[in-house]
């Protein structure tokens, strides 16, 4: 049976943030604030083929989760990351996937 990974993860966000839960919960505010216009510029820069523009996105997005505590977002975005670097042509799936962890997130935190 397949675990899956966990959306958010209340002991790594206060971890990443030095144990301070006013600053946690600051971050986490931050990075929802952000998701849906930078999912926009995304959804946008891959239909445009505008890979530059995508890799940007996809970094900064990435970048932010690292400070809090939302490993299915991190590993989405990884993932997705490390595609474009490749330069794969199908990345569908992989924006699938980000897409779904941010809507996951928003529900539960937003």
């Amino acid at each position: 049976m397949e675990t899956k990974t966990p959306i958010y993860d209340k002991e790594l966000s206060l971890q990443l943030a030095g144990g301070k839960p006013d600053l946690a919960e600051q971050l986490l505010g931050m990075l929802l604030k952000e998701l849906p216009g930078l999912c926009e510029q995304a959804r946008g820069a891959a239909a445009n083929n505008d890979a530059e523009n995508l890799f940007r996105c996809v970094h900064k997005i990435n970048g932010s989760t690292r400070y809090c505590g939302v490993p299915a977002l991190a590993e989405a975005a990884d993932e997705l990351e490390l595609e474009i670097k490749a330069g794969s042509t199908d990345i569908t799936a992989g924006m699938q996937r980000l897409h779904e962890e941010v809507e996951r997130l928003i529900i539960l935190k937003g």
